[in-house]
């Protein structure tokens, strides 16, 4: 009688390990799902940023594209003014 009694007490004993083996391996399935879902998010809003710095990039070489241009046309300008006063000059000093 005592033999079986222990026997229960083992399947017992094993299957609240079992019973314990599948909530845990559950817990983990909830965390990897979790996990997953935290890095496709974070995939996602990469994927954003990235677009973006792309188009701050694609802004910038524009800026500074006109800003070159708006000097080179401001000292196209202070050689025509120059010019200008230099031929000023000239008629009143030529006067």
């Amino acid at each position: 009688m005592f033999g079986l009694g222990l026997s229960w007490l083992v399947i017992g004993v094993c299957l609240l390990l079992v019973h314990g083996a599948g909530v845990a391996l559950y817990w983990q399935i909830l965390k990897q799902r979790e996990a997953r879902a935290n890095l496709h998010a974070s995939q996602t809003k990469l994927e954003y940023l990235q677009m973006r710095v792309h188009q701050q990039e694609d802004e910038i070489r524009e800026l500074t594209a006109g800003l070159r241009a708006e000097r080179a046309h401001v000292e196209q300008l202070k050689r025509q003014l120059e010019f200008a006063q230099g031929q000023a000059m000239q008629m009143r000093h030529d006067s």
